[in-house]
């Protein structure tokens, strides 16, 4: 795992670890008073398969059908990055279902940055890409 707390990436499925990943958010009212701390859902690697779980610990679903090598969640924790063994990149809602495949299938890592989704390809590339899926540049 690298120092940023973020999930790290792993060539081959069967060097996967065990990692997690929290996000904490500043949740007030519409006057701004009574301001309390919500967590987020935790995204867990774990043999291939991604682990969706409260902060608790307790799991609420599993994603994935083995081959995973990646993930990542959105800010606001309605969204799932997954990056497979394949080089595919699928953006999921919370609750599993595909919403679509992103990418060319050269993948090895995807993230989001803010709105926008970070797909870094084979070559050493990254694709800065909108959640349509669509390219807007390549660094």
């Amino acid at each position: 795992m690298n120092i940023c707390g973020k999930i790290a990436t792993f060539a081959k499925p069967q060097t996967v670890m065990r990692q997690l990943k929290k996000r904490r958010v500043t949740v007030s009212d519409l006057t701004g008073d009574n301001k309390k701390q919500t967590t987020m859902n935790i995204l867990k690697l774990n043999n291939g398969k991604v682990e969706l779980r409260k902060d608790s610990g307790s799991l609420i679903r599993t994603i994935g059908n083995g081959d995973v090598i990646n993930a990542d969640i959105n800010n606001d924790g309605s969204l799932i990055l997954v990056t497979t063994v394949k080089g595919k990149v699928e953006l999921r809602k919370e609750s599993g279902t595909l919403i679509r495949s992103i990418g060319n299938g050269d993948a090895t890592n995807a993230k989001f940055s803010g709105s926008d989704i970070l797909v870094t390809t084979a070559k050493g590339k990254t694709e800065v890409r909108k959640e349509s899926g669509s390219l807007i540049r390549t660094i």
